[in-house]
């Protein structure tokens, strides 16, 4: 058993009980962060990626049961084909390790359920939205991805990563929602998937771990199915940080004030390919470090306009992925990053 090594103990004075006073004023939580939770867990912006998490496909990606009513599954084309998703799923997984990124392997310990029946898009690890400290549990949009937060927490609490907040009540807001653009700024989507009071619970959070909040605004499906839905839903869909300053956007997708803010704070802004937007949702990528992405495969036009601005852009077929919804980013819970540029200095 160790001793105390009094003279490190904050707040420690010989005979007095703690001093509270200055233990609690000068001591953060991030401080001690590694001392009780095992390590330091915090995806804030673009600094270097370390690690992530990530959720292989299961069979409830492809139920046939989704044809009976495509409009109502938010899914447009084919089915994708499993064995392909797992390997290029299993692909991504490779790429990172082979950036050095530590990959944790989230599996569901039991056929993962929704609160009405089989969880469709179990695969989006994406669901836990990890900040500087912790973790933000979302209150999901559609009633077959309510149950994700559930398995997501559990998950988050076996490698322990600590929960700052769940989004409960008549709130909803997903991780997705979301787009981390540096240490400091970060753009929040009101949408189906994320309502005033959702948003309203989780700002204080994102306020207090260092951000400043700028929230876009887009369409949204009423009585019919559109093929751009899934591009409505989250924001990680239409704008991606390159590096320091510089932006991917798919203008399509999101509001015209949000480019507007986005070039009054000095962004750089380059855009995305319509056809491959609209294919391949390349702006669903993610940043490794500035300057340097994963991308999906097959979207030159896109893949040339940021090596244009100076990026390098590696790679990975996900064609087949795509096809139930979500891409690189959605399929991808960021752990962990070093600290990196921030927008407001």
């Amino acid at each position: 058993m160790a001793n105390f090594d009094f003279d490190s103990i904050p707040g420690y004075r010989k005979g007095s009980p703690p001093q509270y006073l200055s233990y609690h004023d000068d001591v953060d939580f991030l401080d001690e962060i590694e001392a009780v939770w095992g390590q330091k867990w915090g995806a804030q912006g673009i600094g270097r990626l370390r690690q992530v998490a990530m959720s292989p496909p299961t069979g409830v990606e492809v139920l046939p049961e989704y044809d009976q009513d495509r409009a109502f599954f938010l899914y447009g084309g084919d089915l994708p084909n499993l064995e392909i998703m797992r390997e290029q799923h299993h692909g991504l997984m490779e790429t990172y390790r082979g950036l050095g990124i530590d990959v944790r392997i989230f599996e569901y310990p039991e056929t993962p359920r929704s609160a009405y029946g089989p969880l469709k898009r179990a695969v989006s690890a994406a669901a836990g939205f990890v900040i500087n400290g912790g973790a933000i549990i979302a209150r999901e949009g559609a009633p077959y991805w309510r149950g994700r937060s559930r398995y997501i927490s559990q998950y988050l609490q076996t490698i322990g990563c600590p929960i700052l907040y769940t989004v409960h009540g008549k709130g909803v807001c997903e991780g997705g929602a979301f787009t981390r653009m540096s240490d400091d700024f970060i753009i929040a989507m009101l949408s189906q998937d994320c309502n005033n009071e959702g948003l309203e619970q989780i700002l204080p959070v994102l306020e207090r771990a260092g951000y400043r909040v700028w929230t876009a605004r887009t369409p949204g499906p009423l009585h019919h199915y559109h093929p751009e839905i899934f591009g409505w839903m989250h924001a990680d869909m239409w704008v991606a940080p390159l590096r320091e300053k510089v932006a991917l956007v798919y203008p399509a997708w999101c509001d015209f004030e949000t480019l507007r803010h986005l070039h009054s704070i000095g962004y750089t802004l380059i855009e995305a390919d319509r056809s491959e937007q609209e294919l391949l949702a390349p702006v669903n990528m993610i940043t490794i470090e500035p300057g340097l992405v994963v991308m999906p495969a097959g979207a030159p036009k896109t893949k040339r306009v940021v090596q244009d601005a100076g990026v390098e852009v590696i790679e990975v077929p996900y064609d087949e992925v795509i096809k139930y919804g979500g891409g690189i980013r959605c399929t991808t819970m960021q752990l962990v990053r070093d600290a990196g540029p921030r927008t407001f200095e």
